[in-house]
C-alpha cells in the first residue's frame, strides 16, 4: 500500500467564513440517494468526503447508514464538521484533495460536496484515484441557485454593480472534459434535482457572508460589507421567510481499473 501524498498548500482560506457556512442549503436529498442507488453505494461500502467543511454532505451520507471518512484542511471548518456529526460514523481528518492523507485502494467512493472547484483538479483526480479501490467511484457536486428567480435577479444585480465583471468561476462550469480527460474515470454522467429551500432572512444574509467567492471578487471588505448590507436592506421590504430555487448538479464517474 503506497504512501500518502505529501501536504499540498491551501489556497482558500475559508475560517472568516466557517461560522456561517451552516446557514446555506443542503444538499438535494432525492439527488443524493439517486446518486448512490446509481453506484451502488450502501453502508458495506467505505466512503470518503474531501473538502468536508462543516459536514453539509457529510450528514447526508451518515442519513443512508454510511460511515465516512470526512477530509478538511481548514481547522475552524473542521472543528464545526466535527460538532455537527458528533456521536455519528463519521471520522475527521486534516487533508487536502490534493493530499488527502488516506491510505491507498481503501474506498469505494469520494465525494467532493462544494469542493472541487478550489483544488488543484487534475492533482486531485489523481489523488481520488490512488485512493479509490478498483473501479470506485468519483463524485462532485454544487448546490446553484436558480439566478432566473425574480429574488435572485435583484441580488445579482446588487452584487454586479459594485463588481461588474463578476464571476463565479468553476464552481458553475461543468467539470465533465477535465474529469474524462484525466484518463483516470470511464464517461462521467450527471445528475440534477431543482427543490426550494426555504430561508429566513437572516439566514439568508449569514449564508452570503459566507460566499468566499464574493469577498475574493469584492477586493475589499468595504465593497463586500456594502454588498451585503445592500442585499439585507433589500430583503427588508420582502416576508420574513423566502422560498429559494436551488438545483443541486452531481457529476460523477468509475474508475477505470
Amino acid at each position: 500500500m503506497s504512501s500518502a501524498p505529501v501536504e499540498h498548500k491551501v489556497t482558500w482560506d475559508y475560517t472568516e467564513h466557517a461560522t456561517h457556512y451552516d446557514k446555506r442549503a443542503d444538499y438535494s436529498s432525492d439527488a443524493i440517494t439517486n446518486l448512490l442507488r446509481t453506484i451502488g453505494c450502501d453502508r458495506s461500502k467505505s466512503v470518503a468526503e474531501i473538502g468536508a467543511g462543516t459536514g453539509k454532505l457529510t450528514k447526508e451520507l451518515l442519513k443512508h447508514g454510511l460511515t465516512v471518512r470526512s477530509v478538511e484542511p481548514n481547522d475552524a471548518m473542521r472543528a464545526i464538521g466535527v460538532r455537527n456529526t458528533e456521536s455519528q460514523s463519521a471520522i475527521w481528518s486534516t487533508g487536502t484533495g490534493e493530499a488527502t492523507g488516506l491510505p491507498s485502494s481503501s474506498f469505494y467512493a469520494v465525494f467532493f460536496g462544494s469542493s472541487f472547484n478550489v483544488v488543484d483538479q487534475k492533482a486531485a483526480l489523481a489523488e481520488v484515484s490512488r485512493i479509490l479501490v478498483p473501479h470506485g467511484w468519483f463524485a462532485c457536486m454544487w448546490n446553484h441557485r436558480d439566478l432566473d428567480d425574480p429574488v435572485q435577479l435583484h441580488i445579482e444585480s446588487i452584487i454586479k454593480s459594485a463588481i461588474p465583471n463578476y464571476s463565479y468561476g468553476s464552481r458553475r462550469e461543468d467539470p465533465t472534459e477535465i474529469i474524462n480527460s484525466s484518463s483516470y474515470f470511464s464517461p462521467t454522467k450527471s445528475i440534477e434535482d431543482r427543490f426550494v429551500w426555504r430561508m429566513e432572512k437572516e439566514d439568508i444574509i449569514i449564508a452570503w457572508k459566507s460566499h468566499a467567492t464574493l469577498k475574493r471578487q469584492a477586493g475589499s471588505d468595504a465593497v463586500f460589507d456594502k454588498i451585503i448590507l445592500q442585499i439585507a436592506s433589500y430583503l427588508e421590504g420582502l416576508p420574513e421567510v423566502i422560498d429559494v430555487p436551488y438545483t443541486t448538479r452531481i457529476f460523477f464517474a468509475r474508475k477505470n481499473t
